[in-house]
C-alpha cells in the first residue's frame, strides 16, 4: 500500500506539473495571439492614414529644415467617420527615407517609417521636402537680448513685396510647457513689406535633443512687438544680407524655466529663522551634478550619470536657500531649505488649474545637538513636527553623524574652506539613509545620496560656481 500510495502521489504531481505547464502554453499563445492582432490592427491603421496624408496637396514651402533633417505638419482633414486630424512627415535628407507619426484621440502615435511602393511616392516626397527649403543655417538677429532671434535665410521665399521665412527664439532661459521644457521656437512667418505686418503660419517647440510634439491648441508667436519689428525690418530692407549674419552657437548655456518661489508660513519661517546658523564667508549659485538611480525592487530600473544642474539663491530669511533643481528624470523643482538640508516648501513647474495637490503641512523643527559648530565625530539629530492632509498630527526623526572633514576643493576646484561628510537616518515607517556634503564656508548641506529600501539615489558634485 506504502508503494502504490507513493507511485500516485508522484504520478499526480506530473500530471498537476504538465498541466500548469499546459496552461502557461496556452497563456503564452494568447498573449502571443494577442500582440500579433494589435500589430496588425496598428499596421492597417498607419496605412490608412498613410494614404489619406498621400493624397493631400501638401504645403511644401512650410517645411521645416534642421541640418539633415526635414519635417512638415500636416491638417488632414475628416474622411468618412474618421475625423479631422494631423500628421508629421520626417526625413533625413541623406537618406531621403520617409517617416510619419500622427495625432489619434490616445495622442500622437510612434513614428514608422513608410515603405518604399513601386511609384516611389515616399522618396519623391522626401526629395520634394529636402528641395523645398535650402539650410542656409539658423543666423542671429544684432541685438542683446537674453533671448536670440534667429532667421534661416535658406528658408525665404520673396514674391514682390511679400517674403517668408523660417524665424524663431533661442531662449536663453528654458520654457515649460505641460511640464515639458523647451529651449527653442521656430515660426514659419509671412510678411508684408509695403505694411509691415507679420503673421505666423506655424510653430514648433524643440528641446536640446528633440521636437515637442504640437499641442491641439494653436500655439502663439514667441516674438514680442520689438522682436517682430527687428525681424520685419531685417527681411524687407535687406534679405540677400540675412545669409552673412553671425550662426547661432549651437550650445548655449541655459537658465532654469522662471518657476515661483514656494511661499514659506510666516509662522514657520519666523521659527526656523532663529535656528542655529552657520558662519558663512561665501555663496554659490549653481552647482553641477550627476544622477544615478536604481531600484532594490526593480533591479533593472537603472539610471545612469543624468546630468543634474541645481540653482541657488538666498532664501527669504538668513539661513534658507531657494534651490531649483533640473535635469535629473526631466523634472524641474523648486524647493525652499533651511541650510540645504530642510525641505520647508516645495513645488514642481507650473501646476496646471484645479489640480492643486493636497500635502501635509510642517509646522515646526526641533533640533539636537551643535549644529552651529559641526565636528568630525559628533552626533546631530533633528524632528520635524507636521498636520496631515487630513488633519492628524505626525512627527520624522533623524539622526546624523558627522564624519571626517577635508578641504572643500578636493570635491570641485573652486570651492573655498572645508567640506564635511554627513549621514542621516530615520526609520518614520520606511528606513532611509541621507548623504550630504557640508560645505563650511557657504553654510549649505549638499545631499549626495538618499537610499531607500524602494530606490537608492546618487549625486555626484561635477562644478560650481
Amino acid at each position: 500500500m506504502l508503494h502504490t500510495s507513493r507511485i500516485s502521489t508522484a504520478t499526480l504531481l506530473a500530471a498537476l506539473c504538465a498541466s500548469a505547464l499546459v496552461g502557461c502554453a496556452s497563456r503564452a499563445d494568447k498573449i502571443a495571439e494577442h500582440n500579433k492582432r494589435v500589430a496588425a490592427e496598428r499596421d492597417a491603421q498607419n496605412q490608412a492614414m498613410t494614404a489619406r496624408v498621400m493624397a493631400q496637396p501638401l504645403a511644401l514651402d512650410n517645411t521645416l529644415r534642421i541640418g539633415p533633417t526635414a519635417l512638415l505638419l500636416v491638417n488632414v482633414p475628416a474622411e468618412g467617420t474618421q475625423p479631422a486630424t494631423q500628421a508629421r512627415l520626417l526625413t533625413n535628407c541623406e537618406t531621403l527615407k520617409l517617416a510619419m507619426d500622427y495625432r489619434q484621440a490616445e495622442g500622437w502615435y510612434e513614428p514608422f517609417v513608410l515603405p518604399a511602393d513601386p511609384r516611389q511616392s515616399a522618396r519623391t516626397t522626401a526629395q520634394q521636402m529636402c528641395q523645398a527649403v535650402q539650410d542656409g543655417g539658423w543666423r542671429q538677429l544684432p541685438g542683446n537680448d537674453e533671448d536670440v532671434v534667429m532667421v534661416d535665410s535658406g528658408s525665404l521665399d520673396l514674391d514682390n513685396t511679400r517674403r517668408w521665412i523660417w524665424a524663431g527664439i533661442d531662449f536663453g532661459r528654458l520654457r515649460l510647457e505641460a511640464n515639458k521644457a523647451y529651449d527653442r521656437q521656430y515660426e514659419r512667418v509671412e510678411i508684408d513689406c509695403s505694411t509691415h505686418q507679420a503673421n505666423t503660419r506655424q510653430v514648433y517647440r524643440l528641446n536640446s535633443t528633440q521636437g515637442l510634439l504640437p499641442p491641439l491648441q494653436q500655439l502663439d508667436s514667441a516674438l514680442d512687438p520689438e522682436q517682430r519689428n527687428r525681424l520685419t525690418g531685417a527681411v524687407c530692407a535687406a534679405p540677400t544680407a540675412l545669409a552673412k549674419l553671425d550662426p547661432v552657437a549651437s550650445q548655449r548655456k541655459k537658465l532654469p524655466p522662471d518657476i515661483p518661489t514656494p511661499e514659506v508660513p510666516a509662522a514657520l519661517l519666523a521659527q526656523v529663522s532663529a535656528l542655529p546658523q552657520g558662519r558663512p564667508t561665501g555663496t554659490l549659485s549653481h552647482l553641477q551634478l550627476t544622477y544615478d538611480a536604481t531600484s532594490p525592487l526593480v533591479p533593472r530600473a537603472l539610471v545612469k550619470n543624468a546630468p543634474m544642474d541645481l540653482y541657488l539663491q538666498p532664501g527669504p530669511a538668513r539661513g534658507i536657500w531657494r534651490e531649483q533643481a533640473m535635469g535629473a528624470l526631466g523634472r524641474e523643482k523648486v524647493i525652499v531649505r533651511w541650510r540645504g538640508l530642510i525641505e520647508l516648501a516645495s513645488t514642481s513647474g507650473p501646476e496646471p488649474t484645479g489640480s492643486a495637490e493636497r500635502r501635509s503641512r510642517l509646522l515646526s523643527i526641533d533640533l539636537e545637538g551643535d549644529w552651529q559648530n559641526l565636528k568630525p565625530g559628533s552626533a546631530i539629530g533633528y524632528s520635524k513636527s507636521f498636520v496631515s492632509s487630513e488633519g492628524k498630527p505626525f512627527e520624522q526623526t533623524f539622526e546624523c553623524s558627522v564624519g571626517e572633514s577635508f578641504p572643500a576643493a578636493q570635491k570641485v576646484a573652486s570651492l573655498q574652506g572645508s567640506a564635511l561628510n554627513v549621514n542621516c537616518n530615520a526609520d518614520n515607517g520606511l528606513k532611509t539613509s541621507s548623504s550630504y556634503l557640508y560645505l563650511e564656508a557657504y553654510d549649505l548641506f549638499v545631499e549626495t545620496a538618499d537610499r531607500s529600501m524602494l530606490l537608492v539615489q546618487e549625486k555626484t558634485l561635477k562644478a560650481a560656481d
